[in-house]
């Protein structure tokens, strides 16, 4: 994410531990039933992604991996990861669980966690296979030049998630977020279609997944 989007970075970092904690299961009954409902989409496209990644030695970047609850498991399977975010707050968070993991099973993960603004400062040295964007794009307001730089430095795939506009809980997640100070954007089949067109990649799948979607881009047929 761009630096300049201080109200986003501003809410990440004042709400790290909250908004990862919708991934652990030691909420109250009905937290945790709310949490199924509204979070079932976050939940399926990691799943799916952890899926496409496959098992095979890699190399992937996840950007706005916020607390590395996608790059662990994307590590565990075997692939060297990076994870890039501008929340100082979710980059702590990451390190934490990413120590806490070692601790716990005397291994080491291949994963390095990157705290900068991804289009203006992050000009790594090598490509990667694949590229990751979930939870990313929610907070864009521009998402061309993220996923034209994703491109870049893409080799095989780039795999992306977008929210839905049309799905009732649109506009409860945006009153949500808008009474914390935080923007939110919403997409359509159309809408993500003429981003990818924007960014020059005409080879990709849309899946629809719970209030949104998560698309997979072949990069290999472009």
């Amino acid at each position: 994410m761009k630096a300049k989007d201080h109200k986003v970075q501003a809410y990440f970092d004042r709400t790290a531990g909250e908004f990862d904690a919708i991934y652990d299961d030691t909420h109250p009954v009905l937290k945790r039933f709310v949490n199924k409902i509204f979070r079932k989409g976050m939940y399926e496209r990691v799943a799916l992604t952890i899926q496409e990644c496959g098992h095979e030695r890699k190399t992937a970047l996840d950007v706005g991996c916020g607390s590395g609850r996608i790059a662990l498991p994307l590590a565990e399977k075997g692939l060297k990861v990076t994870g890039i975010d501008y929340a100082p707050e979710m980059i702590k968070l990451a390190e934490s669980y990413l120590k806490e993991w070692e601790t716990k099973t005397k291994k080491q993960l291949p994963i390095e966690f990157v705290c900068g603004d991804f289009v203006e400062d992050f000009n790594p040295e090598e490509l990667f296979d694949i590229v990751v964007a979930l939870g990313l794009f929610d907070y864009i307001k521009n998402p061309v030049p993220f996923l034209a730089k994703m491109k870049t430095l893409a080799r095989e795939k780039i795999i992306a998630a977008y929210p839905a506009k049309y799905v009732f809980q649109m506009p409860i997640r945006k009153l949500w977020l808008w009474k914390r100070g935080c923007p939110v954007y919403f997409y359509t089949r159309k809408t993500i279609k003429k981003i990818y067109a924007s960014a020059g990649i005409k080879h990709y799948k849309i899946l629809e997944v719970p209030a949104g979607y998560l698309v997979i881009a072949s990069l290999a047929c472009q």
